[in-house]
């Protein structure tokens, strides 16, 4: 008796995961670059990286804030996230930041993005976040996170 492996193709749509989804790591690094620096206007490649990395991870933000406000001295985990990168390569193409000496720009386009975001209350939660402790993200914290001590 052999057995018989049946392939099914099912004509469903894949559903991507909203975190593999560029527009919405676009929306969230517009939203980190703009409620961190500020009036500035700009921040740091690695910051930008690992405030994305902690925003996707909503499940692990008290671990994350207990660090940044120095309740704990456990440092999360930290880690490159290539999507992230694609979102950014993908915004400086459609002029949404620019990117110069490692430092992200938003541009125009990308104020108005953030504008978008801001009238339709969307990612009220990760700007709330963001506000709170975003700040505290300082480069030595950086090196503590990515081991560069």
């Amino acid at each position: 008796m052999e057995n018989k492996i049946r392939v099914i193709n099912e004509k469903k749509p894949y559903s991507v995961p909203i975190e593999m989804r560029p527009l919405w790591r676009i929306c969230l690094i517009v939203v980190c670059v703009l409620c961190v620096s500020q009036d500035k206007k700009y921040l740091n490649l690695k910051k930008v990286n690992i405030l994305v990395w902690i925003l996707i991870r909503k499940k692990m933000w008290s671990e994350y804030e207990d660090y940044l406000l120095g309740r704990s001295s456990k440092v999360p985990l930290i880690s490159v996230d290539t999507a992230t990168y694609k979102a950014i390569e993908i915004s400086i193409a459609k002029g949404i930041l620019n990117l110069e000496r490692d430092r992200l720009y938003v541009a125009s386009a990308g104020d108005n993005l953030f504008k978008t975001i801001m009238e339709n209350e969307i990612m009220a939660e990760e700007i709330s976040f963001l506000n709170s402790v975003g700040s505290k993200l300082s480069e030595s914290k950086i090196k503590e996170m990515t081991g560069r001590n």
